[in-house]
C-alpha cells in the first residue's frame, strides 16, 4: 500500500476527476493548442487542487491571494526548499522519472558539481564547503519515487536560479516559446532571483500569435500555483517581443527565457 501511495504521488490524477489545465481552461477564441508533445501534454494534465488554495511548506496560507488562479495539486514536502526554481525541477524531474528517462535527471549545484539521480541510489554526497564528493552507500537504494523525493530535496538545497541559469539551460528566442521552457532572473549567490515556468501554449489559427500561461512557487516554500495576468485579469499573457513579461511578483524581460539542455 506504501509503495502505491508514493507512485500515485508522481501520476496525473485527471482520470480521478480532478480538474487540470486543460479541463480548466479552454484557448482564448481564434487560438488553439497544437504542442501534443509528451512534455507539454504532462503539464497540461497534471491535477489542480480542488480547494484553490495556496499553502506555504508550514502550513499557513499564501497572503495575497488575488495573483493565482489555480494550484497544482502535489506535496511539496517539510521544510523551507520548494521555491521557485525548485517548481520548474519537480515538474520536469517527475516527466523525465514517468518518461523512464532516469539518465536525464541530473542538475548542477551552485558549486558545479553535476548531481545525477542515478549516483544517488548507489552513492551519496559529502559536501565540505564547495567541495563535493560521491561517497558509496552500505546499502543501495530502491530505485522509487521515494527516492527520486530525496534526491530532490538535495537539489533543492544545493542548486538554484543560478546554477539552473549557468549549466542547466539554454537561451529561446522568445518567438519560440513552448510549454516546459521558463522565464528565469538569476543572481550569483547569496543574491536571490526568480524562475517561472511556461505551464500552456495556444496559437491564434489566423495570424499564428501566440498567448501562454505561467506558474510559479516563491518564498518562503509554497505550493505552485498559475498566475493571473495583472494586465488583463486573465491566465493568459500575449506574446510580444519587445515588451517585458509583468507577473504579479516579478518582472521579466523577453531575453530570460530558458529551456533545459536536455
Amino acid at each position: 500500500m506504501k509503495k502505491l501511495i508514493l507512485l500515485l504521488l508522481f501520476i496525473p490524477l485527471e482520470s480521478f476527476g480532478q480538474e487540470t489545465v486543460e479541463t480548466k481552461y479552454n484557448p482564448p477564441e481564434g487560438f488553439e493548442r497544437i504542442y501534443n508533445d509528451d512534455y507539454s501534454k504532462f503539464l497540461r494534465q497534471f491535477p489542480l487542487k480542488e480547494n484553490n488554495i495556496v499553502k506555504l511548506f508550514d502550513g499557513r496560507n499564501k497572503y495575497n491571494n488575488n495573483i493565482w488562479d489555480a494550484v497544482f495539486d502535489y506535496d511539496i514536502g517539510k521544510g523551507n526548499l520548494h521555491q521557485c526554481a525548485d517548481a520548474v525541477l519537480y515538474m520536469r524531474s517527475n516527466f523525465l522519472y514517468k518518461q523512464g528517462l532516469t539518465e536525464n535527471l541530473h542538475y548542477n549545484f551552485v558549486s558545479g558539481f553535476k548531481a545525477k539521480y542515478l549516483d544517488y541510489i548507489t552513492h551519496y554526497y559529502k559536501i565540505e564547503g564547495n567541495k563535493v564528493s560521491l561517497m558509496s552507500r552500505n546499502n543501495t537504494l530502491k530505485d522509487s519515487p521515494e527516492t527520486l523525493r530525496k534526491w530532490l530535496r538535495q537539489i533543492y538545497s544545493y542548486a538554484n536560479t543560478w546554477s539552473i541559469d549557468k549549466y542547466d539551460s539554454y537561451s529561446i528566442n522568445i518567438l519560440e516559446i513552448k510549454p516546459g521552457d521558463f522565464f528565469i532572473k538569476s543572481n550569483p549567490p547569496p543574491a536571490t532571483g526568480h524562475a517561472i515556468n511556461v505551464v500552456d501554449v495556444v496559437v491564434n489559427k489566423t495570424n499564428k500569435k501566440k498567448m501562454y500561461m505561467l506558474s510559479q512557487s516563491y518564498m518562503t516554500a509554497q505550493e505552485t500555483h498559475i498566475l493571473i495576468n495583472p494586465e488583463n485579469g486573465s491566465v493568459w499573457y500575449s506574446l510580444d517581443e519587445f515588451k517585458d513579461i509583468v507577473t504579479p511578483e516579478w518582472r521579466f524581460t523577453v531575453n530570460q527565457l530558458k529551456r533545459f539542455i536536455n
